[in-house]
Order: structure tokens, then sequence, then C-alpha cells
């Protein structure tokens, strides 16, 4: 026989780091931490049908969840939602298969051509709650977007900055590493440097579209 399901099943690790504890617990949400390799395909196998959303994974280090075992819980009849990191890469990978995606975030893959998966990926602390450790890219790119323009960052500024951040391994993207940067290959002055900064901690891209999902919740309509 089936388990009884929770309303929701949500893998969330780092991007989940500061949202309000009430916020991860509405509607009966059943929290657990960054999917892994065989987690939903073991969820699939235990469970009644419901609903899912990927937030945060794990990769390199263990195997990432696979393509099959989403593909497997949505021929199996469960909702599947992907946001903020691998879960939007992979609602963008399985957008055909049924997996659908949602926020700002998960909207790059589709408006930038130059959009890569590592954007989206930092070093965490292994256990709740998740400390990250480094800074996303796509959260300064969404600071950037909103901000670097009111701030005086010039777009030539704002492109090379962005070109070298990313050949950096995803593991050496602190802030301390994006300020020198900043002020240095990119030639943008330190004081608008330290406001956009200190305005991109205020408002990261990953933690808000997790938090929009979840007080919209889509899967209900």
């Amino acid at each position: 026989m089936a388990e009884r399901r929770p309303a929701l099943t949500l893998y969330a690790g780092p991007s989940a780091h500061g949202l309000a504890p009430a916020r991860l617990q509405r509607g009966g949400v059943d929290r657990r931490g960054p999917v892994r390799r065989g987690d939903i395909a073991a969820q699939v196998a235990t469970q009644a049908p419901g609903v899912l959303v990927i937030c945060d994974g794990v990769f390199q280090a263990e195997p990432a969840v696979s393509h099959a075992e989403i593909v497997a819980a949505l021929d199996a009849g469960w909702q599947v939602w992907g946001v903020s990191s691998l879960g939007a890469i992979r609602a963008h990978e399985l957008r055909r298969e049924g997996m659908r995606g949602h926020g700002w975030v998960h909207a790059q893959f589709a408006r930038r051509a130059d959009f890569r998966d590592d954007e989206l990926a930092l070093l965490h602390l292994g256990e709740p709650p998740y400390l990250p450790l480094t800074e996303a890219l796509v959260n300064l790119r969404y600071a950037l977007a909103r901000r670097g323009d009111a701030l005086g960052i010039p777009a030539r500024a704002q492109r090379r900055l962005v070109a070298a951040l990313r050949e950096l391994w995803f593991g050496a993207r602190s802030v301390e590493k994006m300020h020198e940067i900043m002020v240095g290959a990119a030639a943008i002055e330190a004081a608008p440097a330290r406001r956009l900064l200190a305005w991109m901690a205020a408002h990261r891209i990953k933690t808000i579209d997790l938090d929009a999902l979840l007080r919209e919740r889509p899967w209900a309509r």
C-alpha cells in the first residue's frame, strides 16, 4: 500500500537559507535536503503521485538527480517543478517532457544564449541550514540587471565583470573575489561596487525565486 504523502516535497539546501521557517512549512511541506541520485526514484516507488519541487541538488561529489528518474516521476503522474538552482536546470532540460520551471533564474536559459549551468553553483555546508560559502554568479547577474544602471555601472563594465567571473571555478566566486574583479578587471569604482554587492546580499534571486514559488503555489491551480 502506498504511504500517505505530504502535500508537497521540497528538495532545498542553500537556496532556502534565510527564508522564514513558516514559508517552508506552509501547507504540509516535507522539506528535505538537496536532491541526490535515487531520491526521486525511491519516492515514486513508495508514494502515490503528488508534487515535487526540486530546488537544490548535489553534483560532482555525488551523482546528480538523473533525467530518467524525473521523467519516470512525470510518467507516474507526479507534478515536478524546478526552481532556483539544479531544479531550474532540469526544468529547462526536461521542458518538453512535462517538468515545469518557475522564476527569473529558470527564464534565463531561454533568454540568454550565454547562460551556463555553473552560474547557479556555489559551495555550501553539507548540513542544515546549508550555509552558503561562496556566491552564485546568477545572483550577481540579477543585481546587475536590477541595479547596475542605477548605480552608474556601464554596460561594458558589466559585461567584463560577468566574463571574468565566468572564467573562475564556481567555488572561487566569493563576495571578496567579486569585489576584487569589479574594481580591477572591470574597472568599476569601489563605492558603486560595494553598494551593488550589498544590494545583492539582500536580494539573492535564487532565494527570491524559491520564496515566490512557495507563495504562489502554482501546482494548486
